[in-house]
């Protein structure tokens, strides 16, 4: 399954043996820490009896980064940590890297399997198979086809459609059906209760709702990271199409569940005399309806850009205006993911400057107003109307406005984004014909002064 060149191997194998010489005696830290008195509930109490396998022990920084792997022999505590461990992830990285693994193993993995090995060596004393057969062989026993199914927060289809080269699907009953427990598999009637009431909650949560569906062939933890990364590509992209660009005050939460980030309340109110009342809710209730997309709706957004983008956004080689163009939708993606104008202006206007600029030393107003006017327009009274609205919003960008917008503010901010919405479709669909920015730019530029 893993063909890897002989001198790749040659190498991967010396640098993972050099590791032996650094694994060091490390004693115990005892930590008294002093806790304050505390009545948070305590939900569960975890025992050694309930602790299956091996404990694995690691140090981390104050992020949960691990900097250092530990295990025990003849109760001595052996350590790999520092700048040695961080030796340890530079090769796991490079490794990573290589065409065999780059999308088959995570480098989380490979940075387990390289400790694994160096601790059996460790404690065997003896002949132990090379690295990269060792890593290979884990490997090929864990590497399987999977298919990774992430739930898209308050979205709904109204059929299937491919996107990024991922399927954009609900989750049916028939699908959920199949995720049924088995009897067989449990000795213990409570068991199967749990497990059944666990599979209700997921079914009221997720049945009839959106998910993005990759087909993948690689470990569980690639797929995990692959899958969420490539899920937030996914929506970021979708949600330009959501209309949350062009209404100020509205955000799109289609995103990853979870990551959604839905604001809401949580009050307790005490009227004395033993009298309470706990309330919760939506703090922003015009963002938290459902998006519901029709297939009417995907043949619009087609004709606005959407399969154009979804192709250069699965180039393997795009030219480099496609990676300009792909770029600002990206950042002008973030734009529908908050429901302040202020905020959207922000990801708009850096979305116009990493499009319409030829260099940082160009003046930004007179440059990107006049651009964006006359790439979207060709009647002059409408183009002079681009340009003074540009100039308008743009002073906004410096002051935060405390008491609200005003309904001219709002207008002006509207008219906007309805002009950087035209701007963003008009540059997908002229995606393929320049290969270069410079070129793009310079042919506004001609048009200007022709």
């Amino acid at each position: 399954m893993f063909d890897i060149h002989p001198s790749a191997r040659e190498n991967f194998n010396i640098k993972a043996n050099a590791f032996m010489q650094l694994i060091k005696k490390s004693p115990k830290i005892n930590r008294n820490t002093v806790t304050a008195n505390s009545e948070i509930h305590i939900a569960a109490n975890i025992t050694e009896k309930d602790i299956i396998g091996d404990l694995k022990e690691s140090i981390s920084d104050y992020r949960g980064n691990v900097v250092g792997r530990i295990f025990y022999l003849n109760n001595e505590r052996y350590a790999l940590e520092g700048d040695d461990y961080q030796e340890l992830l530079k090769l796991a990285e490079s490794i990573q890297r290589i065409s065999v693994f780059r999308e088959k193993l995570s480098q989380g993995f490979i940075e387990e399997k390289i400790f694994f090995w160096l601790e059996q060596r460790f404690k065997i004393h003896g002949e132990y198979k090379n690295f990269t057969d060792f890593l290979c062989d884990e490997a090929t026993d864990i590497v399987k086809p999977i298919t990774v199914r992430v739930p898209i927060a308050s979205t709904a289809v109204q059929e299937p459609f491919q996107f990024c080269n991922a399927i954009i699907k609900n989750y049916s009953k028939d699908m959920i059906d199949k995720m049924a427990p088995n009897p067989k598999n449990f000795k213990n009637k409570d068991h199967i209760k749990y497990a059944e009431q666990h599979l209700l909650k997921f079914r009221k949560e997720y049945q009839g709702y959106a998910i993005v569906e990759l087909q993948l062939e690689c470990e569980p933890d690639y797929a995990k990271d692959f899958s969420l990364n490539e899920t937030k590509r996914i929506t970021d992209l979708l949600g330009i199409y959501s209309g949350a660009q062009i209404i100020p005050d509205i955000k799109c939460v289609s995103k990853a569940k979870g990551t959604e980030n839905l604001e809401t309340y949580n009050l307790v109110i005490d009227f004395g005399e033993d009298n309470s009342s706990i309330s919760s809710g939506l703090l922003d209730v015009g963002s938290s309806q459902v998006w519901r997309i029709s297939k009417e709706d995907i043949k619009r957004f087609n004709t606005c850009g959407l399969s154009l983008i979804s192709e250069i956004a699965t180039k393997t080689n795009p030219t480099e205006f496609e990676s300009t163009v792909l770029n600002m939708a990206f950042i002008y993606s973030k734009a529908a993911f908050t429901s302040d104008p202020l905020e959207k202006l922000v990801y708009m206007l850096s979305a116009l400057e990493s499009t319409l600029l030829k260099s940082v030393n160009e003046p930004i107003q007179q440059n990107i107003a006049e651009r964006l006017a006359f790439f979207i327009s060709k009647e002059l009274t409408e183009r002079k109307a681009i340009v003074k609205n540009f100039r308008s919003v743009y002073e906004f960008r410096s002051k935060y406005l405390h008491h609200g917008h005003s309904s001219t503010e709002l207008g002006e901010l509207a008219m906007f984004f309805k002009n950087v919405w035209v701007f963003y479709v008009s540059l997908v669909k002229n995606s393929g014909r320049f290969d270069k920015k410079i070129e793009f730019l310079d042919a506004i530029d001609d048009c200007k002064l022709s």
